[in-house]
């Protein structure tokens, strides 16, 4: 360790002589760090964007199961799979769920969704405009906000009517035949933005009863309780070989896109970096040739190859730490200045069109992009110094005393 830190003492001499070649040389560097950095933060400042209006405009913690088909084999939705459901961590609830079309008497097609009504309540959380939740085991539905809206316009149905609901069945032979089944409009809910508003809901027992046979549910909806753990539960119901779906998946899709426009970003970016890397190859060979003499003498003395290779290597390590460093500081410069100037002129440009980037930084700097900077920069250093490292650790001591 002592032998080590001398060395260290001793490559710092180096590099103070040589301040101002020193610091160009880490500059180069800093430039490519800095051109990485700013350009992963604007990927990831996009990213963010993109995410934060994902969860301000969807609701993460929803995730909704539906059958799958593996090897040919159709998975069904089953009570059993659905207490598995419950029993993965961080499920809050879980609600099976039928689907099936109705029609008016009029030829209006209504989407209904079978649901109890504590499974609606404790999913959805509904907050209705007239009426309340329907009875377990009655015809009595909730009518969403754009149905109503429908329904009162084209069919004359109001909050309260009792109407005819049109089931169509098919026979064995496909022949088609309508039964007729009369339900009563409990409840209408508030406008919400999302599926509910186009839904005829009512009991899920009701629905059941209504199918002359068992049939498995068509869906399972999952309330989870924090959108951080959202992913570990799809995981678990992929598991089990449903398949989950919710916004997650949009966040998902973002990621994926973000991920490939940072690596192209970066590649063109990291062109600098290799300026900066052979800049550091140049200036070491240099270093090497103007101390072969003195090299020579302690090679004379009985420092080992190992010793000079890793006094070389150490003065490419402080370089790489200046350049990491001067290249975090320069990067989070080129992202105040897109925070401030670009994001001035994007929304000059765009007007209302992109006035959602007035709300979050265009570039996003984390303590994680400025590590892996400084670390690109050191690691690049230390590779561009092994070939000037070991050129002076193969010089022959006797001829480099000589050298002039």
């Amino acid at each position: 360790m002592k032998k080590l830190a001398d060395f260290a003492r001793l490559s710092a001499r180096q590099v103070l002589k040589k301040r101002m070649r020193v610091f160009l040389t880490a500059f180069g560097i800093a430039i490519g760090i800095a051109a990485v950095v700013g350009m992963v933060s604007f990927g990831e400042g996009i990213r963010h964007q993109a995410i934060e209006t994902i969860k301000e405009q969807s609701d993460l913690t929803l995730i909704e199961v539906t059958g799958s088909v593996r090897d040919e084999t159709v998975i069904p939705i089953t009570e059993s799979k659905v207490s598995l459901i419950r029993e993965i961590p961080h499920v809050e609830a879980a609600g099976p769920v039928y689907r099936v079309s109705f029609s008016t008497l009029h030829q209006t097609y209504i989407d209904v969704l079978g649901i109890s009504a504590e499974d609606l309540r404790v999913l959805f959380t509904p907050v209705f405009s007239a009426g309340d939740l329907y009875p377990a085991g009655s015809n009595q539905v909730v009518i969403g906000h754009e149905l109503a809206e429908k329904l009162q316009k084209y069919e004359g149905i109001r909050q309260g009517d009792l109407f005819t609901a049109i089931i169509r069945d098919y026979a064995p032979n496909g022949a088609p035949s309508d039964r007729k089944l009369a339900i009563r409009s409990g409840g209408t809910l508030r406008e919400r933005e999302d599926q509910l508003d186009s839904l005829l809901i009512m009991d899920r027992d009701t629905i059941h009863a209504l199918s002359n046979e068992s049939v498995p549910y068509n869906a399972v909806y999952v309330r989870v309780d924090n959108p951080e753990n959202v992913l570990t539960v799809a995981g678990g119901i992929q598991s089990l070989g449903l398949t989950a779906n919710g916004a997650f998946r949009q966040i998902e899709t973002v990621n994926r896109f973000m991920d490939l426009v940072i690596l192209f970003l970066s590649i063109f970016a990291a062109i600098s970096l290799v300026v900066g890397a052979l800049m550091i190859v140049n200036t070491m060979v240099m270093s090497v040739y103007e101390r072969t003499r003195e090299i020579g003498v302690s090679m004379a003395l009985g420092a080992s190859q190992r010793d000079v290779v890793t006094l070389i290597l150490i003065e490419c390590l402080y370089i790489g730490m200046i350049g990491g460093v001067l290249g975090d500081l320069l990067g989070i410069l080129f992202s105040y200045v897109i925070n401030t100037a670009g994001k001035a002129y994007l929304i000059s440009q765009t007007g209302e069109l992109f006035s959602a980037f007035a709300r979050y930084d265009l570039a996003l700097v984390t303590p994680e992009i400025l590590l892996s900077g400084f670390l690109v920069a050191v690691i690049l250093s230390l590779v561009s110094g092994i070939y000037p490292a070991l050129q002076a650790a193969r010089l022959n001591p006797v001829e480099a005393i000589r050298h002039t």
